[in-house]
Formats: C-alpha cells, sequence, structure tokens
C-alpha cells in the first residue's frame, strides 16, 4: 500500500512508483518522514498556518518548512521554538527549524475588475473622441465609451 495520502489519481501513481522502482526506495523513509511531519503540524498549526506552511525537508535535525508569503513565515518563526518542542515530544529528531518563503500560484486567478461608468462619464469620453483624429485611441475611447450603455 503506498504511503503517499491518496487525494488524487497521480498521488496513487506516485506511491506506486515508489513502492515498485528500485532506484525510489531511498526516497520512501524521507517521504514517510515528511508526511508524518506533514500530519504532525497540521495538529499543531492553527488551520490558516496550517494551509500556507509545508515541510520540505529534514536535514541534520533541521526542519525546512515552506511558507507562501513573509508574514506566515514571520509567524512561524516566532512559534519555532514551540514547534520544536512540540515535535521532539512526538519523538521527532527535530533540533531546529529553518523557514523558506515560495510564494503559491493561485489555483483560482482573481476575476478581472471589471469597471463600471457613469452616464456623465460615458458622455465625457465619447465627446473627446468625437473631437480627435481617427486612431487607435479614437476607438479605444468609443468603445470604452459605449460600454455600460443600454441596447
Amino acid at each position: 500500500m503506498p504511503f503517499v495520502k491518496i487525494s488524487n489519481m497521480s498521488d496513487k501513481r506516485v506511491g506506486l512508483l515508489l513502492d515498485n522502482l528500485p532506484e525510489l526506495q531511498l526516497l520512501k523513509p524521507a517521504l514517510r518522514l515528511l508526511a508524518d511531519l506533514q500530519s504532525a503540524l497540521a495538529e499543531l498549526l492553527p488551520a490558516q498556518l496550517n494551509a500556507s506552511t509545508s515541510a520540505s525537508m529534514v536535514k541534520a535535525g533541521e526542519l525546512v518548512l515552506v511558507a507562501d508569503n513573509s508574514a506566515v513565515a514571520a509567524k512561524l518563526k516566532q512559534m519555532a521554538p514551540r514547534l520544536v518542542a512540540s515535535l521532539r515530544q512526538r519523538g521527532y529528531d527535530i533540533t531546529g527549524i529553518r523557514l523558506q518563503v515560495q510564494v503559491r500560484t493561485r489555483d483560482n486567478p482573481l476575476p478581472h475588475k471589471q469597471i463600471s461608468l457613469t452616464p456623465a462619464a460615458r458622455n465625457a469620453i465619447e465627446s473627446l473622441s468625437d473631437q480627435i483624429k481617427p486612431s487607435p485611441l479614437k476607438d479605444a475611447l468609443r468603445s470604452l465609451g459605449r460600454r455600460g450603455k443600454a441596447s
């Protein structure tokens, strides 16, 4: 059975690869440790911080945590001594925490901003477009002036 949390098909494939390819067997203990540490952090951190934090690696007893932004990293830095103590109580051989900030791209991009012009603003823009020579600017102003007009 794969040790990787199976939440979708790609996770299942990764787990199967780790189980079946001899070349990847050395990765299993390290990945299992990271998965266990991530679970422990989920219990120790507030939900908002947990969603923005991931365990990256453990090297020479130092746990590397990746934060989505500097505000999360600052809070984790304040919590680091307590986190180390709690992880040690749970049996992990962690002697310190190092933080890295890595901005995560959003899965759901922000909606495009929609502007709304008042009738007076639309009239002023149309009036301006009537005063300039034919050009791409004139076309853009006319298009902007028509925006939001009842058809």
